[in-house]
């Protein structure tokens, strides 16, 4: 990655690959990953596992030019990965998420860079949700839609807090309610706490990677100094 201000994104449909692929993909993993791995139950949960932190591997290595089973990594305060200090590259910025059917990774240079992908598939929210975790203006514009457009909505919403928070390495524990999205095109923050920095520096990137998938981006330009 040679500029800030620009991500490079991909995603793999896992369930597509044989065993061959999945093979070469779990060759790559560290000892603790190929641990995790193997403790999840079902197979399209692991498979999942693999492919996702294969595919930031191999990001990495044509970023940052080290093979892609020599990335070393260590979890900031909220659990966000990020590349070991031993590597001397502090600047490399990278985020993944997956889905059964769906893993991503994004992959910046400077820039705090969040993702989070979602399955349409999944099980709708019951009632209230909405008004319980998220900001008022998103629960009351989830609420306007006519109900057979408000599963995608709120899926909408919560891909880009997700990706939100995990930019800012906080996790959700700075509180859903406390930022709020319009879902203009592109997606913008219409409020956010001081702490994440100014509304304008935030950029975000959303769309369906597949039919039944929804995908979001979030990137913090680095302010200088």
């Amino acid at each position: 990655m040679t500029r800030t201000g620009c991500v490079r994104l991909r995603w793999v449909l896992p369930q597509q690959a044989d065993a061959a692929t999945l093979s070469a993909w779990h060759a790559v993993l560290e000892p603790a990953e190929q641990a995790r791995a193997a403790r999840f139950h079902s197979d399209p949960d692991r498979h999942a596992y693999i492919a996702a932190h294969a595919l930031a591997r191999r990001m990495l290595a044509e970023a940052g030019r080290l093979a892609p089973d020599a990335w070393r990594f260590l979890e900031g305060p909220a659990g966000k990965p990020e590349v070991a200090p031993e590597h001397g590259m502090p600047w490399l910025r990278f985020n993944l998420s997956h889905t059964r059917n769906l893993v991503a990774c994004a992959v910046a240079r400077d820039d705090d860079v969040g993702l989070d992908v979602e399955d349409l598939a999944r099980r709708e929210a019951g009632e209230g949700i909405a008004e319980r975790f998220f900001a008022p203006s998103e629960a009351a514009m989830i609420a306007a839609l006519p109900r057979a457009a408000r599963h995608e909505a709120f899926l909408r919403i919560w891909t880009l807090k997700e990706a939100f928070v995990k930019a800012t390495g906080e996790g959700i524990a700075m509180g859903l309610e406390n930022f709020g999205f319009t879902l203009d095109e592109p997606p913008a923050l219409a409020f956010a706490p001081a702490s994440t920095g100014p509304v304008p520096a935030w950029r975000f990137l959303q769309f369906k990677p597949t039919a039944t998938n929804i995908l979001a981006v979030a990137l913090r330009k680095r302010q200088p100094g």
